[in-house]
């Protein structure tokens, strides 16, 4: 896999959507205790980079890895559960 760098609050918004397989917006933001403008910047690149998938439901958002930011992850964190099989 190519060298591939995030900014940590990137990685971690990442890992926390990895860890409960799909994750919305204001838990994320509770969770990290991220900013929520800070947050919209960080899914906004995220998804740019093909890395996760947004949908809207009713009035929530809801955040998933897609494969491409799965494999990363798993490349960040070979020990992830969900990814060994």
């Amino acid at each position: 896999m190519h060298k591939f760098e995030l900014p940590e609050d990137y990685a971690l918004v990442l890992q926390e959507v990895e860890e409960n397989g799909t994750e919305d917006f204001d838990n994320i933001a509770e969770s990290l205790q991220l900013d929520r403008s800070r947050l919209w910047h960080i899914i906004h690149v995220l998804q740019r980079k093909g890395l996760i998938t947004i949908h809207n439901y009713s009035q929530d958002i809801w955040i998933n890895l897609s494969t491409k930011g799965s494999k990363l992850i798993t490349y960040m964190l070979p020990d992830s559960g969900i990814h060994n099989n």
